[in-house]
This record gives structure tokens, sequence and C-alpha cells, in this order.
């Protein structure tokens, strides 16, 4: 990565097929009329057309397209880029046959950038194309909220906890009235439930 200035940018737009004026640099050094105290008088800036056919590929392989929407393109691509001191093009008043590109000093710019910028993709350092802007980071997966328990759910496990209080009770309650006559060599297992079940559907159980 080493820093560069418009110019040099002009001059690496031009290697990739596109046609750079209204800078002392190019052409014949004329710069025609544009706002006071525009870039263009200070050498700063440059208008870039891609005029080469009226329908082609930004890129070799790819989708064809129409001069002005491949312009709209590069218009885009240079303002998220975020490279440049100015980045005007079709949609801005006065910008729309060409892009125009301004730079204040030198910036360092990676050479897989600038050729996004001036193709729509780029060719990483392993040999792989990508038309995504390179150092973009992917978006991070939204967090998810934990799931709610349903009202069903909550309406559930109470029923459930008071069924067990229930059966607590009652066990405590049928332990401290159902006492052997005398003590049993074995000592026998209560069921407290099954008796109060049996004593609701035989109320002579108890006498």
């Amino acid at each position: 990565m080493s820093e560069v200035s418009i110019v040099d940018i002009g001059k690496a737009l031009e290697k990739y097929g596109l046609r750079v004026g209204e800078n002392p640099a190019f052409g014949t050094g004329r710069v025609g009329k544009h706002a006071p105290k525009s870039h263009h008088y200070f050498g700063e800036a440059i208008d870039v057309t891609d005029w080469r056919q009226d329908v082609g590929p930004e890129y070799e392989g790819g989708k064809p397209l129409s001069w002005q929407e491949r312009t709209k393109r590069l218009a885009q691509r240079a303002k998220q880029s975020g490279l440049f001191t100015e980045a005007l093009g079709p949609g801005d008043p006065g910008h729309e046959t060409h892009t125009h590109l301004a730079l204040q000093g030198k910036k360092k710019i990676a050479p897989e950038l600038l050729e996004w910028v001036a193709t729509g993709r780029y060719k990483s350092p392993e040999g792989a194309y990508a038309t995504s802007m390179p150092g973009l980071q992917p978006a991070a997966a939204p967090q998810t909220a934990p799931a709610m328990p349903s009202q069903q759910a909550l309406i559930s496990s109470a029923m459930q906890q008071q069924q067990q209080e229930a059966d607590k009770f009652l066990l405590d309650y049928i332990g401290g009235i159902v006492k052997p006559k005398r003590e049993p060599l074995v000592t026998p297992s209560i069921d407290a439930l099954a008796m109060l079940k049996a004593a609701s559907q035989t109320p002579e159980f108890f006498t």
C-alpha cells in the first residue's frame, strides 16, 4: 500500500479502460468551466467517463450494462470507498455523464480497493475474484433474545407445583393419623395417597 495522488489514481483508472480528463496531467491540460474554487483548478480533481461501449461489462466476463449504469456504479463505489475528498456522479447535479473525483494531497490506497472502485471487483492475493468492497466485514448475525416460556407452560408449571405441595400435605397428614396398634416385625410401607383414594371411594374405609 503506497500513498497516491489524484493523478496517480487517474493513471490507474486509465489502465482499466476508463477515460480521465479535466486535470492538467491528462490530455491537453485544459480545464473547463467548474464551480468557483473547484478542486479542478488546483489539479486535485479528475472527471472520469466510461464511454467504451454503449452496452458492455465493467470487467471481463461481467454482466453487460449501459454506459450510464456503469458510470452510476463507478460513482457509487467511489463514494462507498471513502477515499475521496469529493465523489460525484449520476444523480448529483451536473454530473449525469461522468464521475467527478477529488483528492487533496496524497492518501494510502490498497491496489485491491482501487481495482474494485474502477471495475466492481478485485483479485485477492490468493488469486480469487470478489465483488464486495475489500476489507468490508460481513454483517454480524443478529442477537436473538432467549425464548420466553409460553403462558401455557407457565400455567402447567404452576399446577405441577401446587399438586406437589398438596401431595406433601396429605402425606404428612395421613402419616400422622395412621399408626399401627402394635409394632410390626417388618415396618410396612404406607401408600398414603392410595389410602386416600380408597377412602374417597369407600366411606367406611376408616370406620
